[in-house]
């Protein structure tokens, strides 16, 4: 429970329900002042209008007629009080109140708030009870002359009871919606912090197995398409890079020693036998031994190169680029090279949308695919590239030869970095070559396919397939 209350989603939850507490409470000020304060300044305006009736009733006709008068506002029993009460004497002369209100002698002519008794009748009139009521009211003193000695004290109020009834039952029900507001955010924050605190977990338990040793695990994804799973997806294609890489060095580390371990044994016997040899034996040794340093730099360049894509150092820039062009070019510098080779180098394009990229390294990528056909496609006479819109919005770049091909079984191991089959080690080669055309697939977010570039039993090619997504300008 107080890991709950410790997430930040309960934090913003509670920032949130305060704001929102804050503006329902500033609207609810702005509504009682534009109604009950509207109403009390009413209920003062029409005491004054009144007063103000009686003055002129009192300047005009005098003592007799406003007696009358305020006789008979009080008799129509609405929400008005009234009382006539005679200076200095203090006897009341007309109106519907029993006694002034305490109040009255400590207001002066000022506004001021009491209670009275009202009895309280059936449907019939009959008195049935006692009620008692609130009233806001003011007093004022009429004199026949400024100077007389008698006066008459003329007191007008108004019944606010159910005004004021409405206003408390107003308040508590504000009250209410605000405790409820609250309630309701908190609770709401509390479920929120859980769902969110699920889902944390399950990306800290991943994160544990992985520091644990367990590079295989992932995030579950829930299906949720928020941007918590858009996180999860980035993350776990994250963890497959740095998996892959790490699959990678520990195969490099590998291959190295079982690839490299032949030519270092074979420079330091050559050398061994060159310091007991003549000058011409000793010449040959260091030409031996320069190839073999040769191969093994090309070698290491080739794994610096696959490691420099893999990691994003060396996609460079990526933009826009027109595939078909890039074959072209690619085709017009291979040509001389596959002439003498003994090979045609066709080229079948189609008008396709541009791909984003990094035009060196698709160049590249093509370059070793035409290598690897001249190569190893022994006793064939045709290398075509081939460029064409897919389904899917993919554009497709395959390079084909109808030599003997690749078995169906090894071609998921070829790509993969020093693997080379047994019909080719005699060629020269790392086995790089294709794990450097995988690599800048990836790279391109890409996929990479071989298969047969013909239906003939006896000489069935290989097709070297890269998919390409289109580049979306949006």
């Amino acid at each position: 429970m107080f890991r709950l209350l410790r997430t930040t989603t309960f934090s913003f939850t509670i920032i949130y329900v305060v704001v929102f507490a804050i503006a329902v409470a500033i609207l609810g000020f702005l509504f009682y002042q534009n109604t009950f304060g509207v109403m009390s300044k009413q209920t003062d305006q029409i005491v004054d209008q009144e007063l103000v009736v009686l003055s002129e009733v009192f300047s005009s006709e005098g003592a007799g007629v406003l007696r009358r008068v305020i006789r008979e506002r009080a008799a129509w029993r609405d929400d008005g009080l009234y009382m006539l009460i005679g200076s200095p004497s203090g006897a009341v002369l007309s109106g519907n109140l029993s006694a002034l209100p305490p109040e009255a002698l400590q207001a002066g002519e000022g506004f001021f708030n009491f209670t009275f008794e009202r009895p309280l009748l059936d449907a019939a009139g009959r008195e049935i009870g006692i009620e008692t009521r609130e009233a806001r009211g003011k007093m004022r003193q009429f004199k026949p002359t400024p100077d007389a000695e008698t006066s008459f004290l003329v007191f007008v109020a108004r019944d606010i009871s159910t005004r004021e009834a409405f206003r408390k039952r107003s308040q508590a029900q504000m009250a209410r919606i605000g405790a409820a507001t609250i309630g309701l955010g908190i609770v709401i924050g509390l479920v929120f912090s859980r769902a969110l605190l699920r889902r944390v977990d399950s990306v800290n338990r991943t994160a544990t197995a992985i520091r644990d040793g367990d590079l295989s695990n992932r995030i579950p994804l829930t299906g949720a398409g928020d941007e918590l799973e858009n996180l999860a997806i980035n993350l776990n294609a994250m963890l497959e890079q740095i998996e892959r890489l790490m699959n990678g060095m520990r195969e490099v580390s590998d291959n190295i020693a079982h690839d490299l371990r032949s030519p270092l044994n074979r420079i330091r016997g050559r050398l061994n036998d060159a310091l007991k040899a003549g000058p011409a034996e000793k010449e040959e040794a260091l030409r031996a031994t320069l190839e073999d340093a040769e191969n093994m730099i090309t070698t290491f360049n080739a794994l610096l190169s696959i490691a420099r894509i893999e990691s994003g150092e060396g996609a460079g820039h990526m933009e826009a680029i027109d595939l078909v062009a890039v074959a072209q070019e690619m085709a017009e510098l291979y040509e001389p090279a596959a002439q003498d080779a003994g090979f045609i180098l066709q080229l079948k394009t189609a008008p396709t949308p541009p791909i984003r990229g990094s035009r060196s390294l698709i160049s590249q990528a093509i370059a070793n695919l035409l290598d690897n056909a001249l190569k190893y496609a022994v006793g064939g006479t045709t290398i075509r590239i081939d460029v064409r819109k897919g389904s899917e919005n993919r554009v497709l770049l395959s390079v084909l030869d109808d030599g003997p091909g690749v078995p169906e079984s090894d071609r998921d191991s070829v790509v993969k970095r020093f693997v080379r089959l047994e019909q080719s080690r005699s060629t020269p080669g790392s086995g790089l070559g294709l794990s450097l055309v995988s690599a800048i697939a990836r790279a391109h977010r890409a996929s990479i396919a071989l298969g047969d570039s013909s239906s003939n039993a006896d000489r069935k090619g290989l097709k070297v397939t890269i998919a390409f997504p289109a580049f979306d300008k949006a």
